[in-house]
């Protein structure tokens, strides 16, 4: 087993157990780094000897990796992923999202080439603690981490107490989520609570929170008597607090799409009366979906649409080509 230069963060560990374990297996292998991603993710090459023949698979390595995040991580049918733990429904998952295979750091592989075949199934993850690093980016700080985002694209200065407010978290959790976005190398945050690498803490942001949602923020279907298109949404008097967000906001912001639906982030305050008003009844294929909001004061500024990072999030979340495509020429991602 050899390293050719280093990777940083837990893909390092990642990388460096994974090989370990093909070695164990009697198979001789390097990595090659070429790249690291927002000091998480780290991109390169996976070099195989059997003795007769060597083959070259690009590669992408992360310690933990979203549904979202299969989708989010650049890659192609040639591309495999090195990360802490596959399961069986995850290589599935793999599968359908376009990778080409996979390595984790408890021993299982799935490799294939012409010539050579490398199928290992059956080890299991014993666990791991979470560590501060991660505080951003759990239930309880994804709120915080989005009130940073949103304060740094108005330009605003927050202390702990303004986060506290808007996000709902304690000052505690706050803290949590400052200390770890200052720690980080290289820093996300600096002494004033001013983002320091947004574009990256918002790339991380989207896909933690599209894999949370479903369960954290679970959506509620409906259909109206009121309002028959999801267009119609967009002419609505809505409560406040009520924002719109997905395909509802992507073509309020120009892009060329007829929504299909109507997803609509609604604070617990304002639920009866955006019930009441759209004469709602609950069906598990209506067209108007509830989510609940993740703050506790709206973002200041939002003229009635879901902000950047939110609204990034709900288009990933739709899992639909044609919606990819709106976000991808929205905000450009790939």
């Amino acid at each position: 087993m050899q390293m050719i230069e280093h990777p940083g963060g837990g893909a390092q560990a990642v990388i460096t157990s994974a090989l370990e374990h093909l070695t164990a297996a009697g198979i001789r292998v390097e990595w090659r780094h070429e790249t690291t991603l927002e000091g998480t993710i780290s991109t390169g090459a996976l070099l195989l000897d059997t003795g007769t023949t060597q083959y070259e698979f690009r590669a992408v390595a992360s310690a933990t990796v979203s549904s979202a995040g299969l989708t989010f991580l650049p890659h192609d049918e040639q591309t495999i992923l090195l990360t802490r733990h596959i399961t069986p429904a995850r290589a599935q998952a793999l599968a359908e999202r376009g990778w080409g295979g996979y390595v984790d750091s408890t021993g299982n592989a799935s490799l294939r080439s012409p010539g050579l075949l490398i199928e290992i199934a059956g080890n299991r993850d014993a666990g791991t603690t979470r560590t501060p690093a991660a505080a951003p980016f759990t239930r309880a700080g994804l709120p915080v981490t989005f009130a940073l985002l949103i304060a740094h694209q108005q330009g605003r200065r927050v202390v702990q107490r303004d986060l506290a407010a808007s996000s709902g978290a304690s000052i505690g959790t706050v803290n949590r989520v400052v200390r770890a976005l200052r720690e980080r190398t290289p820093s996300m945050l600096d002494t004033s609570n001013l983002v320091l690498r947004p574009a990256a803490l918002e790339d991380e942001w989207v896909v933690a929170y599209s894999a949370v949602q479903p369960t954290a923020w679970p959506e509620t279907r409906f259909t109206s008597d009121v309002w028959h298109d999801p267009s119609d949404l967009l002419k609505a008097d809505l409560p406040q607090g009520a924002l719109l967000g997905s395909e509802l906001a992507a073509a309020q912001l120009g892009a060329p799409i007829r929504p299909s639906e109507a997803l609509v982030h609604l604070p617990p305050e304002a639920r009866p009366e955006f019930i009441r008003q759209g004469r709602l009844r609950r069906s598990i294929e209506g067209p108007v979906r509830i989510r609940p909001t993740l703050w506790t004061s709206p973002p200041p500024g939002s003229d009635g649409l879901a902000p950047r990072p939110l609204l990034r999030a709900d288009l990933l979340l739709e899992d639909d080509p044609r919606v990819d495509e709106i976000r991808a020429q929205l905000f450009g991602d790939a």
